[in-house]
């Protein structure tokens, strides 16, 4: 039996060779293509980097009236977009004053936020924050006035007519009884109690705090005491101004370190003190 052995035909051989040797023609012009292509051309290119300034900001929480030293500073890059304006550069600007207003943690320091320190501390460093110095005309021969000493605490009463003062009047320890005349009764009230005095004439304490019970000034020098600053919050100052206007002010001196209070009601004339 005789085997058939197929052979390849020599056009068939030159097709092969022609079609892998145009394969490996493509292939070289490919990689001669890409390696002409430019580099930057191709390149994914990076955003442009955010200018920055070094500036001066606050290292910690700077409270109003504060001296601000050199520890409390610190400084820091900034987008110079979000710069304000007279920034501070060096420590030595801002290093020395004092805050005027409260100062965050991380916030930009300039010249708008900072006083010259003075030599003697004024009372508006010293005003507890939410609060008013509010000053009353007093008597020393009606009052304590004379007596009193910055950091003291006092009761604020109103006498005056009793339609402008109080209105209706209930009933205390002292009754009430009839007006001698047609005039209107007059009413004592007390208005405030345990008010710190912020100062006493120009008196103040300049080494301290005035609010803090613990702190006491002197009394001042001149017995001769028309007038006094209290510490009152808004309310309190429009409540004393308008018993003014209709009636007198004056004020009875708390111990110092009292500061209870108690109900207290309104009293008018003529009283008879109940036996």
């Amino acid at each position: 039996m005789q085997s058939t052995i197929s052979r390849r035909k020599p056009s068939d051989r030159r097709t092969l060779v022609v079609a892998l040797l145009l394969g490996a023609i493509a292939a070289a012009l490919v990689v001669a293509f890409l390696s002409s292509v430019d580099r930057e051309q191709v390149t994914v290119e990076r955003p442009a980097a955010v200018k920055t300034r070094s500036i001066v900001v606050a290292k910690e929480e700077i409270a109003a009236g504060v001296t601000i030293e050199d520890d409390m500073l610190e400084r820091k890059d900034i987008p110079e977009a979000a710069v304000i304006a007279g920034a501070a550069v060096n420590f030595d600007e801002v290093a020395g004053e004092v805050a005027r207003y409260p100062v965050t943690k991380g916030e930009q320091l300039n010249a708008k936020r900072v006083v010259a320190k003075t030599d003697v501390q004024t009372l508006s460093y010293q005003i507890p924050e939410g609060l008013r110095g509010f000053t009353i005309p007093v008597e020393v021969n009606t009052s304590p006035a004379a007596l009193l000493a910055p950091g003291d605490f006092v009761d604020v009463l109103a006498v005056g007519k009793l339609v402008n003062l109080a209105g209706p009047v209930p009933v205390s320890t002292a009754t009430p009884v009839a007006p001698a005349s047609e005039d209107e009764p007059k009413v004592a009230v007390t208005l405030l109690q345990n008010i710190q005095v912020l100062a006493v004439q120009r008196e103040y304490v300049s080494n301290g705090v005035p609010y803090d019970s613990s702190v006491r000034g002197a009394p001042p020098k001149e017995g001769d005491v028309s007038y006094v600053t209290l510490a009152l919050t808004p309310d309190q100052s429009q409540l004393v101004w308008l018993a003014s206007q209709d009636g007198k002010l004056t004020l009875s001196l708390r111990a110092f370190g009292d500061d209870k209070t108690s109900p207290l009601s309104p009293v008018v004339e003529p009283v008879r003190i109940n036996p």
